[in-house]
């Protein structure tokens, strides 16, 4: 086989390596936005719901407790208790956005390109010629 036709192959096949990681890369970006997508929807569902469930509850539940407290610690009670309510929901929800690793497949697909096509640094002869690596000579021999 020619030098040419060999060189020809190997781009083509370069060239289908980083076609087929772009197409890797859109799909994984479209269910992560999916992804995404949909729990910043529930946070936005919640949200409401905490703030009418926090008036609603506020009144009813702080209008029975002023049978056996003050009115202002009763609605107190009340609203903290509505706030947990509400932070743990979009505590769980925000925990899972946070744990979900955006295009994780298209990066280890790409370091594991990276490293067939690339060798470590410690391999290359620059790197063992580095000038920070050289022994220091003194004469024309390595000094100790």
């Amino acid at each position: 086989m020619a030098l040419g036709t060999q060189l020809r192959e190997l781009v083509d096949a370069f060239s289908e390596l980083v076609a087929q990681h772009v197409r890797l890369a859109r799909m994984e970006l479209s269910a992560d936005a999916k992804f995404v997508g949909i729990r910043v929807g529930l946070i936005a569902a919640f949200a409401p719901l905490i703030l009418v469930g926090y008036g609603f509850l506020c009144v009813a539940l702080a209008l029975a407790l002023r049978r056996w407290m003050e009115a202002d610690l009763a609605f107190l009670a009340v609203g903290l208790l509505n706030l947990i309510i509400g932070g743990v929901g979009i505590a769980v929800v925000a925990r899972q956005l946070g744990g979900r690793k955006v295009l994780n497949a298209t990066v280890n697909e790409l370091d594991t390109s990276t490293a067939l096509l690339l060798p470590k640094e410690a391999e290359t002869p620059a790197a063992a010629l580095a000038p920070n690596t050289r022994p220091a000579l003194t004469n024309g021999r390595p000094q100790p």
